[in-house]
């Protein structure tokens, strides 16, 4: 295992928005985590169908970058992107996006841990149909103790994806 040093609330935050419009990186060899939005994406795609030269096999930056199609601050992006496009090492890990169906579960097991029984009851109707999230998190607005209980619940559980996902990716944080 490799060990590296990694700022888990960065990664925390990256676990829980990660999503296809905002996708974020782990680079495995300096622990950075890298926020790619949906902005960065078509604008690299852009310089990507404007300037890749297949006699380079890469995007001509140069080219690019004198274009002034780029402001200065979306150039550490794009070649931040470059490199993750570019990157046959393994170097950069994509951040696993979590589905519904995932957070779903975990407000049901959450629920199964509830000691009274009428809101076991108000949460599962509420949890059934559409907008299951919002109905959950309306009910809880009206139990404070229990809200932040499932606060704690869903951090704890997010705590040890983000271990099982290093551990799978055979990284250990340095603490």
């Amino acid at each position: 295992m490799k060990k590296l040093i990694v700022d888990l609330s960065e990664l925390e935050f990256a676990f829980e928005s990660s999503s296809p419009l905002n996708i974020f990186y782990l680079d495995t060899e300096t622990g950075k985590i890298i926020p790619i939005g949906e902005d960065g994406q078509f604008l690299y795609q852009q310089m990507n169908d404007m300037y890749y030269r297949s006699e380079l096999e890469r995007i001509d930056w140069e080219a690019a970058f004198a274009s002034g199609r780029v402001q200065d601050w979306q150039r550490e992006l794009l070649l931040e992107i470059d490199q993750i496009e570019t990157d046959v090492e393994g170097r950069f890990e994509r951040v696993p996006i979590e589905t519904s169906s995932g957070a779903y579960a975990d407000m049901q097991t959450f629920i199964d841990t509830i000691a009274d029984p009428s809101l076991q009851i108000r949460l599962r109707d509420a949890t059934s149909g559409r907008g299951a999230f919002r109905a959950f998190k309306n009910i809880l607005l009206d139990y404070p103790e229990e809200r932040e209980r499932w606060f704690q619940y869903k951090h704890e559980l997010l705590v040890e994806r983000m271990r099982n996902w290093l551990e799978s990716i055979e990284i250990e944080v340095e603490e």
